[in-house]
């Protein structure tokens, strides 16, 4: 689904992720790498596999895109514990198998996991910069009077499916003040339900595409 956000035409894609086809950019959010690793470590028996899989589909989303640069909205990495022998050489070979210019907003996470330079052949910094548009990690870093994109809220909508239930979806939640808040990549992830405002916009991915939910069926959820 293709947006104007401010000056900048953006698609919003169906696995969570973002692309800019005037500058090749790809912008994801909240990946969270080594995440289950860190769970492992600490005593909670959580399935391994989540981050090789993430990986997957970042790489199938640089070849359909043919992206030339990759901006991570923050929280690449989810804990210093999780930070595996196994997944500093798995991520630097993927790295060396994508060639792609790789830029890290740092989050809340990244920090707290030391120095990603030292680890990873990517460059970090607090926001970025592209045209029009700022990215960075945390949406109350961006400013007002800018459109934006961020990440770190791991934004949801509840979509009533029916009297007594309904669907908890991972959203793309674009504010009135031109900020578009990612869904986090990683699926092994939680979400923070959103209570809408009228002037909010929430799309979400449904079989493969991008589409916008009526305002109207996500207050009915709540």
């Amino acid at each position: 689904m293709r947006l104007p956000l401010g000056p900048t035409e953006i698609v919003l894609l169906p696995d969570r992720a973002v692309f800019l086809p005037q500058s090749r950019v790809l912008v994801v959010a909240d990946l969270h790498l080594g995440k289950s690793a860190t769970f492992r470590t600490r005593g909670l028996p959580v399935p391994e596999g989540t981050t090789k899989d993430d990986l997957a589909r970042l790489s199938a989303l640089l070849r359909q895109t043919r992206a030339e640069t990759l901006v991570v909205a923050g929280d690449l990495i989810h804990a210093r514990d999780g930070l595996t022998e196994s997944l500093v050489d798995n991520f630097r070979i993927w790295l060396e198998s994508h060639p792609v210019h790789v830029i890290l907003t740092e989050g809340n996470h990244d920090r707290g996991s030391g120095s990603i330079t030292t680890k990873f052949p990517i460059e970090t910094c607090d926001h970025f910069k592209l045209g029009g548009l700022v990215i960075a990690h945390d949406p109350d870093d961006l400013s007002a009077d800018e459109p934006g994109i961020a990440g770190h809220l791991h934004p949801g909508i509840r979509i009533r499916e029916s009297r007594l239930s309904s669907l908890r979806l991972p959203a793309f939640h674009l504010r009135p003040s031109h900020h578009l808040i990612l869904p986090a990549f990683s699926r092994f992830t939680g979400l923070k339900m959103i209570d809408p405002s009228p002037s909010d916009r929430f799309f979400v991915s449904l079989d493969e595409a991008v589409v916008e939910i009526p305002l109207s069926l996500t207050r009915s959820a709540l």
